[in-house]
């Protein structure tokens, strides 16, 4: 019974799943009409398709035993291999939202759930799942995974059966006793620093501002729009203050939620480097008007903020990430 190749479908996309998927398309598509008649608006274009594209491509195939393994196989892209003589234990969970779970480097409903996810139940869990309900988890020694079989019974047979053939028995799992150490909150006095720099610097600049100031620029760097100095408080205030809340806000919904205080931080960080991106521009503003001309060409600190961006998350999946699984 348990030799052979032996497939299961995924679980339909749940509803979740699919109103994100189709949400975040149309969302896209509108971005798309709204840039492709900008000056190098196709690359934008081509980077929300891109995801589209890429998104769809790693979502779930099928899951399939063949060969003393488990294999996830994906659309098209590497398949996650599970030697059966490695799994321990298993269990099922109806619905895995009940989990005080936190998405830590992973889709959340784009095409389906995969990718690396941190629980307090279960510590680091690799989703692989069209739907959040009737979920299987499965514990390994190399980590924990979680399938969703659209045949519930049958796949839950054949799993118990074939991994008892291959090492004599399969345990139910249970919930880890996770020793709890939540980030401190002093991390958020970088971003509060970085706020009321920006806020000290719109303000100051704003005293000295001419009735009218250059409000966007092109892909040259030169005025294309003008309007009253007015504009210069909301266009840096707001986004000043909406990235400085949602820092804080982030930072205390995963400190909830993960038993490491690395990934909270981390986040802080990333995002406290976008403040910093915004400080710059509203002092560029204020320069290219006073001036005529910008403190160095618009290209370099895009640059900088992609380069400094990419290290980050390069640290941030690498250390934190790959050690969670």
């Amino acid at each position: 019974m348990f030799y052979g190749i032996m497939k299961f479908k995924p679980a339909t996309l749940d509803t979740r799943a699919t109103i994100i998927t189709i949400v975040v398309t149309i969302f896209f598509i509108g971005l798309s009409y709204i840039f492709i008649t900008k000056p190098f608006g196709w690359i934008f274009v081509l980077l929300f398709f891109l995801i589209l594209f890429i998104s769809y491509l790693l979502s779930l195939k099928e899951y399939q035993f063949d060969q003393g393994k488990l294999i996830i196989k994906k659309v098209c892209g590497k398949k996650i291999v599970i030697p059966l003589n490695t799994i321990e234990e298993y269990i099922f969970i109806p619905d895995i939202t009940k989990l005080n779970m936190l998405r830590t480097f992973g889709n959340g409903g784009l095409f389906g759930y995969y990718g690396i996810f941190s629980s307090m139940e279960y510590g680091p869990i690799n989703l692989q799942l069209t739907a959040m309900k009737n979920v299987f988890m499965i514990k390994t020694k190399k980590g924990n995974y979680a399938v969703s079989p659209l045949a519930i019974k049958e796949f839950e047979e054949y799993l118990k059966g074939i991994v008892t053939a291959e090492t004599g028995k399969i345990g139910k799992m249970e919930k880890e006793a996770v020793k709890i150490v939540y980030a401190r909150p002093k991390i958020i006095i970088l971003p509060l620093i970085i706020f009321l720099l920006t806020i000290l610097v719109i303000l100051l600049f704003y005293q000295r501002l001419p009735r009218m100031i250059a409000l966007h620029f092109d892909i040259h760097g030169n005025p294309d729009r003008w309007g009253p100095k007015t504009a210069f408080l909301s266009s840096n205030l707001i986004p000043a203050i909406i990235l400085f809340i949602f820092n804080i806000i982030l930072f205390f919904l995963v400190r909830r939620v993960t038993h490491k205080p690395s990934i909270p931080n981390l986040l802080v960080i990333i995002f406290s480097v976008i403040q910093l991106f915004i400080m710059y521009v509203a002092i560029d503003i204020y320069w290219s008007t006073m001036y005529q001309r910008h403190i160095v060409s618009i290209f370099w600190p895009l640059l900088g903020l992609v380069i400094i961006s990419g290290i980050l998350l390069f640290y941030y999946h690498k250390r934190i990430v790959k050690n969670s699984t």
